[in-house]
Order: C-alpha cells, then sequence, then structure tokens
C-alpha cells in the first residue's frame, strides 16, 4: 500500500456491578396509626416491635410502617443505582385473608433522609415523600415480599447529607376495608432478627 493509517483508541474499563444489601435500622423503624379513621393524621406509633402492621384496626384506622437505610453510609458518593428491590418478610396476618388483596396492593413513599426526625414520630404518618410508586400487588415467595423500587432509583439516598438516609414509608393502596374488624399484615422490622430483615 502507498499510505498508511494508525487508529488508537481507549477503552474504558467495564465496571461489573455490584450488589449490596441494606437492612433497615430498627431504632428509626416502626409503625404509625392513624389518630381517626378519616383524619390522615398520625396517632399512636411503636418502634421497638420487632414488626410492623399494614391494614387497618378494628376502628377502620390504617398503619403504615416506616422502614430507615443507612445508604448514605453503604453507596459510594459516584455510584450508579441500576436496580432497586424491596424486600419485606411476613411475619403473619390478622384477620385473615390476603391483605395485599383485600387492600388492593402496596404503595412505597420513599423520602432522602427522614420523614421527621430521628425518633419515629406521629407526623410520619402523613409527611410529604420525594415520591410515591404503587400499587405493587405482589405475591409471596418464599416468606418474603419483593417490591421492585427501580423507577424510584433517583430517591435513595447516597451522600451524607440528609442524615445519610433513605426512608420508605409502606402502606396499602385502599386505607380500610370498612368492616369494623382488625384485618391487618405483619411484617419484620429492622427489630427483628438479621436474618428476618
Amino acid at each position: 500500500p502507498t499510505g498508511t493509517s494508525t487508529a488508537t483508541a481507549t477503552r474504558t474499563p467495564t465496571k461489573t456491578p455490584v450488589v449490596i444489601t441494606l437492612q433497615s435500622v430498627g431504632a428509626q423503624d416502626g409503625w404509625v396509626l392513624e389518630s381517626s379513621e378519616i383524619s390522615n393524621k398520625g396517632g399512636t406509633v411503636n418502634s421497638a416491635a420487632t414488626t410492623f402492621n399494614l391494614g387497618d384496626d378494628a376502628a377502620k384506622k390504617p398503619y403504615r410502617g416506616i422502614l430507615s437505610f443507612s445508604s448514605g453510609a453503604k453507596l459510594p458518593d459516584n455510584a450508579i443505582i441500576t436496580k432497586v428491590t424491596l424486600k419485606v418478610k411476613k411475619q403473619g396476618i390478622t384477620g385473615g385473608g390476603n391483605p395485599v388483596t383485600i387492600f388492593k396492593g402496596f404503595m412505597v413513599d420513599i423520602k432522602k433522609g427522614y420523614f421527621g426526625t430521628a425518633a419515629l414520630q406521629t407526623t410520619d404518618f402523613q409527611a410529604a415523600a420525594n415520591k410515591s410508586y404503587g400499587p405493587f400487588l405482589t405475591a409471596l415467595g418464599g416468606g418474603w415480599y419483593s417490591i421492585d423500587l427501580t423507577s424510584g432509583k433517583g430517591y435513595i439516598n447516597k451522600l451524607s447529607t440528609l442524615s445519610g438516609l433513605s426512608q420508605i414509608r409502606l402502606r396499602f393502596n385502599l386505607d380500610d376495608n370498612n368492616n369494623m374488624v382488625a384485618n391487618y399484615l405483619s411484617l419484620y422490622s429492622g427489630n427483628a432478627p438479621a436474618a428476618s430483615r
């Protein structure tokens, strides 16, 4: 050949995805029960139980669960989150039936930082979220419910700001089932043994 050409290419190393599992922080987990059926305000909290409830009590007041994750402590600031899955383990059902279908699916509210303050409080029931997703009519698999929250990956806190936390509020799509019977799903919180949270 009468001429030559040289091409130089630089290749960026391919990063292998890493799966990071975060267990919720028991001291900030718990449930909040509405103060009255249509108040949309929290009335009672429990942050010490090994479980939290979703559903309603006999007075038709709904429960909401709060889960807190130290995501900023575990994820590098420059991490690119490609998938988010929330997994919660079933402890039991009060009132019979399948609360997930009775109450028309899980709703998930995501907050960078706290819904309120470090301690679980009644106002966590109604505090604004950064984003809400659902309903999810998730089936039980091996004792766990798995909810794909990849669409909410932008709301997972990777930084030390906002206490380095991401909080998730779980609730059902239907506030109560109007039957004046306690009917709720109990799920393990961060106060439970490690294998269940």
